[in-house]
């Protein structure tokens, strides 16, 4: 016992005293051995046993009490405080292994907010929950009763590639609890294959046979199924992205055994949204749904102030939040309302916007543009000298080198540019020591923001919101995907404000032989490897910046929340879109 109890690594702080909880006759040892055994440890081993027996006599008392009955009590007890001690010093090793955090951006930190769900254990079977045994019925709104465990597929058909989400949910209480979630990705996205619709259908069978190892045999026929294509399948067009949509729907139909939910609209009509384009206001209200989930602040338990949800895509970014308004100056009309009615027993108003076009690789392209067309316009006669000025697309990167202060000075990119629709062509964008500011000056003309205000107040484009400074003041923002995946690994976060992301922008912009000389966590070697292997650095925080503080008008105090995952589960709109899918009652598939 001793030389078990010298081999712990417990991280028990000295000369602080330990605190108890007790919640049942296991958790009675486990806290008892955790008391002692860091009573014991807080001081010196040449001066503990005097001072204890004089000052802590209780706990001497308990110590002894538990040694004695770890020699009286029946093996198979003496085997199971045994395994609590094993289990509590692993467990106090991990706390505070964490209280140092890992380098910043490349996970979230392990700690989630105090609010979250926290999922029960997995049952060592899938087909069960260790949350419950027989539980009381729960029955959908038609009257079927549902399913104690209940699998639901979710596939993100994205414009940089498919990703797949397989969830278990229990139904111990009248609403599903998110128990585990398999994720797994592919690239190229559907939108890459275009015309080959076989193609971009076969490309997801990876996935989904995948998702035939996870889900257990017997409860796959009443394993709900979606595919939602999102931005890049929307700018591919009608005729190329419905034949896609409609062989990917063919594809799951005869080959496996999961129903597509194919579910009813807003006036009870039954639709074949199983499969489909996702509506891009959709897109920002399910990702709204997914967050607010599970930071318990909606569903069961759930009725605090809500967060405000913008996820950056590659085609689109979108904006989701509960504005709090008077009710003597309700929201404008229009369809940026969104009425999420009866989930999980309550309703919300909600504002929504996405904009299509402003997502990351989109806006890269604008502005990679716009430094073209004026390369072009104030030196004509390297249009002239690459053959012929109208014939933009026979420009190359070997032929038509464009300066952008939007990239490290000397750093070089091949880009896509366009000028018009029908125009389009591959250069190298070449970076200049502008700076930030000149690449914000670039940024700030395609934001548009000297766009028509219809009605007030208008973020960016001439598109009506409520001011986020007097209708969302000091609740929490989380911002999503790209914002996450280009501002983490700098080191920002996993809060920041405005003002912040601003240095850290004005950081990447400079001359790369001054990065080293920012002396500061957030720009550790890590990052400075982490810049050198991104030319487009400077572009991607410049464009999120301004997003932020001229398109939402948030002040430079505004602090804004990172997330790719809350716990185990990641964050995106494809949960809440789950959700929603569960809420309209059990589907099920007849037999193949």
């Amino acid at each position: 016992m001793l030389d078990f109890l010298g081999t712990l690594d417990l991280g028990c702080k000295p000369r602080v005293g330990p605190k108890i909880t007790v919640s049942g006759d296991l958790d009675c040892y486990r806290a008892l051995f955790q008391a002692c055994v860091c009573t014991l440890m807080s001081n010196s081993p040449f001066l503990w046993a005097p001072r204890i027996v004089r000052t802590r006599k209780p706990i001497v008392l308990l110590c002894i009490t538990i040694l004695i009955l770890l020699v009286l009590v029946p093996f198979n007890l003496h085997s199971n405080v045994s395994t609590i001690f094993k289990d509590t010093a692993a467990e106090l090793r991990d706390s505070q292994k964490w209280h140092i955090p890992p380098f910043p951006g490349l996970s979230m930190y392990r700690s989630a907010p105090t609010s979250a769900r926290i999922p029960p254990q997995l049952h060592h079977d899938p087909s069960l929950t260790s949350r419950c045994g027989n539980a009381t019925p729960v029955y959908d709104p038609n009257g079927r009763r549902r399913p104690l465990v209940q699998y639901a597929i979710m596939i993100d058909a994205g414009s940089t590639g498919s990703r797949i989400h397989v969830y278990k949910f229990n139904y111990c209480k009248a609403s599903p609890e998110l128990e585990f979630e398999h994720f797994d990705h592919i690239e190229p996205g559907l939108s890459s294959y275009k015309a080959d619709a076989q193609g971009a259908a076969h490309s997801l069978r990876p996935l989904l046979d995948k998702a035939l190892d996870i889900v257990p045999q017997p409860l796959q026929a009443c394993t709900p199924l979606q595919l939602k294509a999102t931005a890049g399948l929307r700018l591919l067009g009608p005729e190329q992205s419905g034949a896609i949509i409609q062989a990917v729907r063919r594809m799951i139909e005869s080959s496996y055994p999961f129903p597509i939910a194919d579910l009813v609209d807003n006036n009870d009509k039954a639709t074949k949204n199983g499969i489909e384009i996702m509506d891009g206001r959709d897109e920002g209200v399910f990702a709204w749904i997914t967050v607010n989930y599970l930071m318990n602040l909606i569903g069961s338990g759930g009725n605090k102030k809500t967060a405000a949800v913008m996820d950056l895509g590659g085609g689109s970014t979108q904006i989701v939040f509960q504005p709090q308004l008077q009710a003597s100056s309700p929201m404008h009309p229009g369809e940026h309302v969104y009425e999420l009615k009866n989930f999980e027993n309550s309703s919300f108003t909600l504002y929504q916007k996405s904009y299509l076009g402003y997502g990351l690789k989109q806006a890269r392209e604008s502005i990679n543009s716009l430094a073209a067309f004026l390369h072009l316009s104030t030196n004509p006669q390297v249009a002239q000298h690459a053959g012929d000025a109208s014939a933009w697309d026979k420009f190359s990167p070997q032929t038509m080198f464009v300066p952008s202060p939007c990239y490290a000075a000397g750093a070089q990119k091949t880009a896509k540019v366009s000028l018009g629709k029908s125009k389009t062509s591959d250069v190298t964008m070449v970076g200049t020591s502008g700076g930030f500011r000149a690449c914000q000056r670039l940024v700030e003309v395609t934001m548009n923001k000297d766009a028509e205000c219809h009605i007030a107040p208008c973020s960016f484009a001439g598109v009506y919101q409520p001011s986020l400074s007097h209708a969302f003041k000091n609740s929490d923002i989380v911002a999503l995907s790209y914002f996450y995946d280009r501002i983490a690994p700098l080191g920002l976060g996993p809060t920041f404000t405005i003002r912040e992301l601003e240095q850290l922008a004005e950081r990447a912009c400079s001359l790369p032989s001054q990065w080293s000389l920012f002396k500061s966590p957030s720009f550790s070697p890590e990052t400075v490897t982490e810049l050198q292997q991104r030319p487009d650095y400077c572009l991607d925080l410049t464009y999120m910046h301004t997003l932020l503080r001229l398109g939402y008008e948030l002040d430079d105090s505004r602090k804004i929340t990172l997330a790719k995952k809350l716990g185990d589960f990641e964050l995106g709109w494809a949960l809440g879109a789950q959700l929603a899918v569960l809420q309209q009652g059990v589907l099920c598939k007849a037999s193949m």
